[in-house]
């Protein structure tokens, strides 16, 4: 990996709310240990606990995520009848021996798959591809994430992998020469969609969004009260629905796509 990617990754991941309020918070206790710097230390201290809270909670996630989640429509297998190739983006795995194959996959990738997988036996001689490096493990993603289609009876030989790009913008490069010409169901998480269709596009491919794995899902019926203290699982939501953020910023700043 060159030093340009490493960066980005370190810095994206410290923007994160977590870790940035961690940073912030780790700030605010030298400033109150070892500085005069009081007011500022309790400032920061306050901010980080503060930034916690509201990433934790529903309603913010909520608003982080949908206006992401809503820019495409479900895939309707009925309104696209042309469908010649199926792209499966990665997110992550581990390859636990001690585990099962079908416990490998994180829920991002096993959500991603299963539409996948849907989408591969709803159009049966559409080529399947799957995406995703090797990172941090022994398999790529885009292997276990293939291994997972094959368990669910979709045959090896309808696929292709995609395993050595770095990011989603190298992954673009690389698919959108393949199946140039092609029309493509592009499938990801709800999220992910909107930078990824951009990137997609802008590399000239006809693609068609085809979401999955939502996360900002609202209820008609009431909630109670406590449904609204933070929760771990709201926090990571967030997270997610900033890392697009930041990454169609990313995009946009290096001239990866135009809007």
């Amino acid at each position: 990996m060159n030093n340009l990617f490493v960066i980005k990754k370190w810095l994206g991941q410290l923007l994160m709310p977590l870790p940035f309020a961690l940073c912030v918070l780790l700030l605010a206790l030298v400033l109150l240990w070892f500085t005069r710097f009081q007011k500022t230390g309790k400032l920061l201290a306050t901010l980080a606990l503060i930034m916690v809270t509201l990433m934790g909670m529903r309603p913010v996630s909520y608003q982080l995520a949908r206006d992401l989640e809503q820019r495409y429509p479900p895939f309707e297998i009925s309104q696209h009848p042309d469908i010649e190739a199926i792209v499966v983006l990665g997110n992550g795995h581990v390859s636990d021996p001690a585990l099962p194959e079908r416990a490998w996959q994180n829920n991002v990738a096993l959500a991603r798959t299963l539409e996948g997988v849907r989408l591969a036996q709803a159009y049966p001689n559409a080529e399947l591809i799957f995406s995703g490096a090797v990172i941090g493990d022994a398999l790529s993603n885009a292997e276990v994430n293939a291994r997972m289609a094959q368990s669910l009876g979709i045959p090896r030989t309808r696929m292709t992998l995609f395993e050595n790009n770095k990011d989603t913008h190298d992954e673009a490069v690389s698919i959108s020469g393949y199946l140039k010409g092609k029309t493509v169901a592009l499938v990801s998480s709800a999220t992910h969609l909107p930078r990824a269709m951009a990137l997609y596009q802008q590399q000239g491919l006809n693609a068609v969004a085809a979401p999955t794995d939502y996360t900002a899902k609202q209820s008609l019926v009431a909630q109670p009260l406590y449904s609204y203290l933070p929760k771990g699982r709201y926090l990571m939501y967030s997270e997610a629905a900033i890392h697009e953020w930041l990454g169609v910023t990313w995009a946009r700043l290096r001239g990866q796509v135009n809007d």
